[in-house]
């Protein structure tokens, strides 16, 4: 990569917005948040000192974010070798890289993908055995390759503030979630989003729709991260209602800051089986990972909502489950029974069908979909209510 990066120094001016940095006592990476806060990004990379700085990023994303002359700096080298939904292979050749550059800092600038990538680039072992066991076993990984920052072009994965990242090993999905993920800090401006096709801004807002009602409910919830997951959840119903056509500068606001509450709520309660069940439609039916997720929820809510007075599975009692669901359907405006539908009807209004089977999912196929959704055992066992296969089976019929 290549020319200077802007001799801008100074460690002054970048606590962030205070009502995000540190927020609430949980997921402690800072946060520097608001409308042109990129523009101090030259200048909080000088702050770390760093010699050399190892950027994951396409080119297109770092000239469109106003670092194009990062592409020139002798300090700067690029790694954008990765794809959406990356694969273990795209990671580690970035991990061989970072060993050849032993770089200071890291900087992930992109979506979702790309900060996933920045995160395991920084921490894995560039050797393909020693990251499948950090990634399957939870093996420790090595001492990570310097600071962090993550700079997201999108609103609603959350990787900019959550320990954790996705990663496939052919059709295989694992999560890398460990401490050495987290970034040191965030930077989140969001006029950065204004370039985002109206597909990717719908589809991430879906994603963080579902980070916020799945975490709501999570058996690993806790008062603090169920309040980040109501606040998304409030802040969210609103444009997805709209189908996200309303994209001024304060709905962008509005989205990123839902975002990183929702990313805050999981990165302490992890997701649940919505998620579970989206990595193979995504994986093996190419549908975009927050229209996935929607479209699994739709079945969820009705399924827990049906089941947890029967086959509920978290120790606060069945009470406590369904308050969580009130608290979802007093967010929509609706009548409890009435949320799947209302979910469906936010697909429809971006324009992507309610029904699985559109996606090229046949009724053959959806025994092994069940199989896999529950293969993924950390996130369907962290679900309030039971999940039986051939009930689950059922369900899902309901919206193929």
């Amino acid at each position: 990569m290549g020319a200077e990066s802007g001799g801008l120094a100074g460690h002054g001016g970048f606590g962030g917005d205070a009502g995000l940095a540190g927020h609430g006592g949980h997921g402690g990476v800072e946060v520097v948040f608001g409308a042109g806060a990129v523009r101090r990004l030259d200048a909080l990379v000088d702050s770390y000192g760093a010699r050399r700085v190892l950027v994951v990023a396409s080119e297109g994303g770092l000239r469109r974010a106003g670092f194009g002359h990062w592409l020139e700096s002798p300090r700067h080298h690029l790694f954008s070798g990765f794809r959406p939904n990356p694969a273990l292979d795209d990671v580690l050749a970035g991990c061989a890289l970072r060993d050849r550059v032993d770089p200071d800092l890291v900087v992930g600038l992109g979506g979702g993908s790309a900060m996933d990538v920045a995160k395991m680039v920084r921490a894995l072992p560039a050797d393909g055995a020693a990251a499948r066991a950090c990634l399957g076993t939870g093996a420790a990984p090595p001492p990570v390759a310097g600071n962090l920052v993550l700079v997201p072009t999108t609103s609603g994965t959350g990787s900019e503030v959550t320990q954790f990242a996705t990663v496939f090993d052919g059709e295989r999905k694992f999560s890398f979630d460990h401490p050495t993920a987290a970034a040191t800090r965030s930077v989140v401006d969001p006029e950065l989003t204004a370039t985002c096709p109206a597909e990717v801004t719908t589809s991430c807002a879906m994603d963080a729709l579902c980070h916020a009602v799945e975490s709501l409910w999570a058996r690993r919830s806790q008062a603090g991260s169920r309040a980040d997951a109501l606040r998304a959840l409030d802040a969210l119903t609103g444009p997805l209602g709209d189908g996200v056509k309303d994209t001024t500068a304060a709905v962008r606001e509005q989205l990123a800051r839902a975002a990183i509450d929702a990313g805050r709520a999981i990165n302490v309660t992890r997701t649940t089986a919505a998620h579970a069940f989206a990595y193979r439609l995504t994986g093996r039916y190419g549908v975009p990972h927050g229209v996935a997720c929607l479209l699994n929820l739709q079945w969820l809510f009705a399924y827990n909502t049906e089941r947890h007075g029967t086959h509920c599975e978290d120790d606060r009692g069945r009470a406590h489950v369904r308050a969580q669901l009130d608290a979802v359907a007093a967010a929509f405006g609706v009548d409890l029974l009435d949320v799947p539908g209302r979910l469906g009807e936010l697909l429809a209004q971006s324009a992507w069908s309610p029904r699985l089977g559109d996606y090229g999912l046949t009724e053959r196929d959806l025994p092994d979909y069940v199989a896999a959704g529950l293969g993924s055992t950390a996130r369907a066992a962290n679900n309030p209510v039971r999940l039986d296969e051939s009930l689950v089976l059922r369900a899902l019929r309901a919206v193929h």
